[in-house]
């Protein structure tokens, strides 16, 4: 039975390849000291509101963006996981990033651009860097596979943590 259930996802997820979202439930949490990062991104801040008010045992779901057209808002977050507390039992992370166009070339990047500190979760939670990242390509822009890449760094132990999240950039996209 769990084959033909492999088969049907299979085809499912052919048949939505062409698709410009994906609603993905998110992965747990690392625990503390190991610091992680994942990099979503959505084509409305939304998100953040619905991230921000809605209870951590509850959870959202992000629909992640994968297909960008021209002057489409490609809303960006940083979600950092497995914090390590301090003395005070908080925490401080950096997050770092650039991106990377279609020939695998820099386009432009932040270092230190997006931090976080406060109190320790009682629990693994993830933490949303502040602030967001908005990115806007233009029809001039060229088509093609866009890279987010990412690093932050757990300020109590010094360990670091990449990830990377790409979307494809089609001028012609519905």
């Amino acid at each position: 039975m769990s084959y033909l259930r492999n088969i049907v996802a299979l085809i499912l997820l052919v048949a939505c390849a062409d698709s410009v979202a994906d609603a993905l439930p998110m992965p747990s949490p690392n625990p503390r000291g190991d610091i992680g990062i994942i990099i979503v991104a959505s084509d409305s801040p939304e998100y953040i509101h619905e991230w921000l008010t809605t209870p951590p045992a509850h959870g959202v779901t992000i629909k992640r963006l994968r297909v960008a057209k021209p002057e489409q808002l490609i809303a960006s977050s940083f979600l950092v996981h497995g914090v390590t507390p301090n003395q005070a039992g908080e925490y401080s992370f950096s997050v770092s990033f650039y991106v990377l166009g279609p020939d695998g070339k820099p386009l432009f990047g932040d270092r230190d651009y997006a931090k976080g500190n406060g109190a320790i979760p009682k629990n693994p939670s993830f933490i949303m860097a502040d602030p967001a990242l908005d990115i806007i390509l233009e029809a001039s822009d060229p088509s093609g596979i866009y890279t987010i890449i990412a690093r932050v760094v757990d300020i109590t132990n010094g360990k670091k943590a990449d990830a990377s999240y790409k979307i494809n950039f089609i001028k012609n996209a519905l």
